[in-house]
């Protein structure tokens, strides 16, 4: 039997102008020692047991709409989205999206300046 794993969704609305500047808040850095750092979204979020390569991180722009739409439109390419987005409630107009798979665990998601969105389960 297949358990299920766990998405953690963040949304934000006119914070980034770009994916650049999302995958700048996301993405860990690297110390000039060549030492992994977490990002401030990390850090935020209270990550534990990181895998950067689950974290999925979606803008609007990115995905051909120039103003923000509704969770079920800009997230419909996210991993795993027919399992779980249907769960989804939300009619919140975002122009990002941050999804955080399993194996990654958060441990404060209200810990961020985004909307948490809510965590939802899938099988992989």
């Amino acid at each position: 039997m297949i358990e299920a794993s766990v998405v953690h969704v963040f949304l934000s609305r006119g914070r980034f102008s770009s994916n650049e500047y999302l995958r700048d808040y996301v993405d860990e850095r690297w110390s000039e020692n060549g030492d992994a750092e977490p990002s401030a979204f990390m850090g935020a979020a209270g990550m534990a047991e990181l895998e950067p390569m689950c974290i999925e991180a979606i803008h609007a722009h990115d995905a051909g709409h120039l103003a923000p739409v509704v969770p079920e439109v800009l997230l419909r390419d996210a991993s795993y989205a027919d399992q779980w987005l249907p769960h989804v409630e939300s009619t919140e107009l975002a122009d990002a999206a941050i999804c955080v798979f399993a194996p990654n665990v958060v441990t404060n998601p209200h810990g961020t300046s985004l909307h948490y969105l809510g965590q939802f389960t899938y099988r992989a």
